[in-house]
């Protein structure tokens, strides 16, 4: 059963839930309402009736002769009863009216109540003259003294409310099963309504494919779940979209940067095999050739590292440590590089801590470090700080260099991307330093900035949230 119901749409489960519920909830309403309307109407009558019964009881005799008292004294059945004792009659068992206490003169009723069903406890109403309607309570009657069962019918003028109950049971009998088929069909239509953007949805998510990323889901109402969720989806899809993009360009970029080491191999060996050549000729093309192969190694392994950080192959693991001193560290680690070139590193910090993954920090900055001693001129400052914020902690690195033109600027992390010629292929640089130290920051959930310098070079900032 189960299994059968979560095979049938949301349209149809939701028609039901709503044609149930509704059919609970208005039976229940009906019913109370009926019940309060017996209780403040129906009730009272049949109670007084019931009253009657026990009064009789305990006060009528009924003599050998068929003749009655009343509290002991002789009671005339043909003349006139009073209104302040039960109104009753006895009939036998043959069916024959007995004897009949009532208020009303013959001339009075037009139509006498009828022999009563015997040996069964009823409820019925008659109408004995035109204006006067009579509810009356019959019950088998055991003669003392005697083995007869008669019939004794207790009566009281029936109210007018007393109609309404059974005008409020043909009520609901006609007009609750034509509710619940307006519940199920209204249900059914608003539930068919409302879910039709869902039906769009679907039918456009159909024609989604990795050929065809432009297409959206249709957003209806924006202030609805659907609207939302339609709109989550198409963020989602543009992301998608954008990572297909830079996937695509990074493709090609990647094609692109291995076909210039590999057409190089390719004719440095060609022209070293078209004629014989000396030893140390021989010897100088296999190095051309080892110079490109190691070059395309380096890519190689760019390309990876840059693969694994935004891919989240790189594991985190954190540890708190001393930012002041590691970044001492690895700028004395890097400090040979600058020697080579007579460039300077000033480390300027304030001691504080951080809980970071170090060994992808420490990539990150060397990173930047590398950057700066590779791009700055000889004799060059680099001017590496340490910041301790309230809420994070700062490492900046800051060269003398060419800068960044602001066209570049919104391309510099890209990967690939190299501004100018001082960061080509004869400085070793591929355009996915950047790129790498990015992703590493993301990894360990810091950022990666950049701001020109005064009056030049370059700032690249570190930033490491506390915690």
């Amino acid at each position: 059963m189960i299994a059968w119901w979560e095979r049938r749409t949301l349209r149809f489960r939701l028609a039901v839930w709503y044609a149930v519920g509704g059919t609970l909830l208005l039976t229940s309403f009906t019913a109370t309402i009926y019940l309060f309307v017996y209780e403040r109407m129906g009730r009272p009558l049949a109670y007084e009736l019931s009253r009657d019964l026990e009064e009789v009881r305990r006060r009528v005799e009924v003599l050998p002769d068929h003749s009655f008292r009343w509290n002991g004294r002789p009671v005339d059945t043909h003349a006139p009863w009073t209104t302040e004792y039960p109104w009753f009659e006895f009939w036998d068992e043959q069916g024959k009216l007995v004897g009949r206490l009532w208020p009303f003169a013959e001339s009075r009723v037009t139509q006498p109540p009828s022999a009563p069903f015997r040996g069964r406890e009823t409820v019925a109403i008659y109408n004995v003259a035109p204006d006067l309607r009579l509810r009356v309570y019959s019950v088998p009657y055991q003669v003392p003294g005697r083995n007869d069962v008669w019939m004794i019918r207790l009566m009281r003028i029936h109210e007018p409310t007393g109609d309404a109950l059974g005008a409020l049971r043909l009520i609901i009998v006609v007009a609750l099963p034509i509710v619940v088929a307006l519940l199920v069909v209204g249900g059914y239509v608003i539930t068919r309504r409302w879910l039709k953007p869902l039906d769009q949805m679907v039918t456009e998510a159909n024609h989604i494919s990795a050929a065809d990323l432009s297409r959206r889901l249709p957003v209806g109402n924006p202030h609805d779940e659907l609207g939302r969720l339609a709109s989550v989806f198409n963020v989602t899809l543009d992301r998608l979209q954008a990572s297909f993009d830079a996937l695509d360009r990074f493709v090609a970029d990647a094609s692109h940067e291995l076909r210039t080491p590999l057409t190089t191999l390719r004719s440095v060996g060609e022209v070293g095999l078209r004629r014989s050549r000396t030893v140390e000729e021989y010897r100088e093309i296999i190095g051309s050739m080892l110079e490109e192969a190691q070059r395309l190694q380096r890519l190689i392994q760019r390309l990876l590292e840059l693969a694994g950080a935004e891919g989240g192959a790189a594991e985190v693991h954190r540890s708190e440590i001393r930012l002041d001193e590691f970044v001492a560290a690895c700028v004395g680690e890097l400090g040979i590089l600058a020697e080579a070139r007579r460039q300077q590193i000033l480390v300027q910090s304030e001691p504080c801590a951080v809980t970071t993954d170090s060994v992808l920090f420490r990539q990150a900055l060397q990173n930047l470090i590398d950057n700066a001693i590779k791009y700055s001129p000889d004799r060059s400052v680099i001017r590496v700080r340490v910041r301790n914020r309230p809420d994070a902690v700062e490492v900046s690195v800051t060269d003398e260099g060419a800068g960044i033109t602001p066209e570049n600027r919104a391309h510099l992390m890209e990967r690939f991307f190299r501004p100018d010629r001082g960061r080509g292929r004869t400085s070793g640089g591929f355009g996915l330093g950047l790129s790498i130290t990015k992703a590493y920051m993301r990894v360990i959930g810091g950022t990666l900035e950049y701001e020109p310098a005064e009056p030049r070079g370059s700032t690249f900032r570190l930033t490491l949230p506390k915690g």
